[in-house]
């Protein structure tokens, strides 16, 4: 991971966890607990999540080429160095163990019945392994493609479903109350969890002062997507609170046609959408791998990510179960987020405190 990425390349690395969690029912769980104060809801914490990422960036200044990972050890040695990095190994296992099972559990039950489990696995982590072969640099460019296609594939979504749209179902805008969607509600500050993924990105910047640009941009972009998607599955389906379907963006694909030629387009968003998964999983083993190195001090990389690779598929195979995935990822995936998030802000403000200790001394 020598290669250093420009601004807007590190904007779209945060921008494909952002748009894949959209994909992957988030909007939905926001809605669960917000009601129809979801949208209120997202702009709340949408808000926070910008002041946090101006903070993070802020606090960074004092350590431009380092991650949190370098930042622990310099706050507590080496123990607080492999206790935050093995935490974050796991999270972002559980990132690929749940966008693989979801993709596949969807493609299996909607287009490939009959195809075995296994076989589908198999081409995630298949790609996984070829994004690995061709590297780090490779992967980032082809990101900022796949994520251009993504913006534009659920920017046509929403157009599709505008004139099916019954903003009425909005009301009450605040939802239940103000308890659920402003006090309650805050903990779905998970929502924006690709800003995990910004202490990591410091050492990898050609210009250490986009920091907090890349920051704001695609915190405030990935909101506005959020935002968006909220706002039509609640115009658009009453019953999605209740619904326990694969996917919720998956169902605004089938209420789209476009005149009586392009009927079915689903199939074709399917296919980009399962491109940006590609994406987004060769880029969460990218920092699986890059925080082992660290850990182990290891140089060698490619070995230990088909190590990984084989352990992950295995994990989904030997543990297939549709409740022990949907536990990892609204409850497990959620409250990781959330206290790395707060943990790893609290060791930031140690960090610039100790060394304004250390330069007054």
């Amino acid at each position: 991971m020598n290669h250093k990425v420009g601004k807007f390349e590190a904007i779209f690395l945060v921008l494909i966890v952002m748009m894949n969690k959209i994909l992957l029912n988030l909007p939905k769980e926001i809605i669960k607990q917000s009601q129809t104060g979801a949208p209120i809801n997202i702009i709340f914490v949408g808000i926070i999540a910008i002041l946090i990422a101006i903070f993070i960036s802020n606090l960074f200044k004092k350590f431009p080429n380092e991650d949190i990972i370098d930042i622990c050890e310099y706050v507590g040695n080496k123990p607080l160095k492999v206790i935050v990095g093995i935490i974050f190994e796991i999270l972002f296992s559980i990132i690929i163990i749940t966008v693989v099972y979801e993709f596949s559990n969807l493609l299996q039950k909607v287009y490939f019945p009959n195809t075995p489990t296994v076989l589908i696995l198999l081409l995630f982590f298949g790609s996984i392994g070829f994004a690995n072969l061709i590297g780090f640099k490779s992967i980032i460019k082809t990101n900022t493609i796949v994520v251009w296609l993504i913006l534009v594939s659920l920017i046509v979504i929403f157009a599709g479903t505008i004139q099916s749209l019954n903003f009425n179902r909005l009301n009450p805008i605040l939802g239940q109350n103000i308890k659920t969607t402003f006090i309650d509600g805050i903990q779905n500050i998970f929502a924006y969890g690709g800003i995990l993924y910004l202490f990591f990105i410091s050492p990898f910047l050609k210009n250490k002062k986009d920091f907090s640009f890349i920051a704001i941009s695609s915190i405030t972009i990935s909101g506005v997507f959020l935002l968006f998607s909220s706002i039509i599955l609640l115009a658009l389906f009453p019953f999605i609170t209740h619904s326990e379907e694969l996917l919720s963006m998956y169902l605004l694909t089938r209420c789209i046609e476009f005149g009586t030629v392009f009927q079915r387009t689903d199939a074709i968003f399917i296919f980009l959408w399962i491109i940006s998964a590609f994406s987004y999983l060769s880029i969460s083993l990218m920092f699986i791998i890059n925080i082992f190195k660290k850990l182990t001090n290891c140089k060698e990389s490619t070995n230990y990510s088909y190590s990984f690779i084989a352990i992950l598929f295995s994990l989904i195979v030997l543990f297939e179960n549709q409740s022990l995935f949907k536990f990892l990822e609204t409850v497990i995936y959620k409250y990781l987020i959330l206290g790395l998030l707060g943990f790893c802000f609290i060791v930031l403000i140690v960090a610039n405190i100790k060394k304004k200790i250390r330069k007054e001394v």
